[in-house]
């Protein structure tokens, strides 16, 4: 059940696309700015949508062996993320809700039921459904953290960098206010997500490409998910039913 509950997160923690543009600009940092107007300048950068789909493939890297499975996501902004995988056929489905996750797979006819105390509990990192959506839409997992975090520079970058009850974060932007890297840190489980490549669709930059690798105890997890077409703001349905005749699979 673990392996298919790390599944069903990992196919909504990373995201990217089958023609890359690769986050490069010939824009400088800016030394002089206080935290707050380089926060300020960020949150102006930042993805405002209502609704976001993609479509394309994702690959889990997990023990040296690799997992490939076509993909279709959807969210609607603090209402719900909606993914659908299948390898030719349909192989599972997955809804997010800000109060848990659910998802079922078709080969053995199983389906689980998370709320995210349980799913904290798996993954040994704090997590909801806002830091879901967060690192789907290129945003600080912690939006009060962020607020409080300590601002560096280097050569090229922005980096926020903020310690909370143990927790450890950093966020790093570029010249142009966009995420590139986020990292989380709690004990010895660590979530690092890259933003390698980002599309500009109706004036707004848009993640295309990601990749996610969670490090823990008995080793790392890497997720990228290659994206064929996205749209923004469109109509968005979310159809969820959980077979009957599945078994529930309790998590521990």
């Amino acid at each position: 059940m673990k392996k298919l509950a790390l599944l069903f997160v990992g196919l909504i923690l990373v995201v990217g696309c089958k023609s890359l543009t690769p986050v490069t600009t010939t824009a400088a940092i800016d030394t002089s700015l206080r935290p707050r107007m380089a926060q300020q300048k960020i949150a102006a950068s930042a993805l405002a949508f209502e609704t976001l789909q993609w479509r394309g493939h994702a690959v889990l890297d997990r023990d040296g062996k690799r997992q490939k499975i076509s993909v279709s996501t959807r969210l609607k902004q603090d209402e719900g993320i909606w993914i659908n995988g299948s390898v030719i056929v349909p192989l599972a489905r997955i809804f997010i809700t800000p109060k848990q996750l659910q998802g079922y797979e078709k080969i053995n006819r199983k389906y689980a039921q998370i709320d995210f105390r349980a799913l904290k509990k798996l993954l040994g990192v704090p997590v909801d459904y806002e830091i879901l959506e967060n690192l789907l839409t290129a945003k600080p997992v912690d939006a009060r953290a962020f607020r409080r975090a300590k601002l560096s520079f280097t050569k090229n970058a922005y980096v926020f960098s903020l310690r909370k009850r143990g927790v450890e974060l950093q966020f790093v932007f570029d010249a142009e206010f966009r995420l590139t890297e986020q990292r989380l840190k709690d004990g010895k489980t660590t979530v690092s997500v890259l933003y390698d490549a980002y599309k500009k669709m109706n004036g707004q930059w848009i993640p295309e490409q990601l990749s996610a690798t969670l490090f823990g105890e008995k080793g790392a997890t890497t997720l990228t998910l290659s994206v064929r077409q996205s749209q923004l703001n469109g109509s968005v349905n979310m159809p969820f039913t959980i077979p009957k005749g599945y078994t529930s699979i309790f998590v521990e």
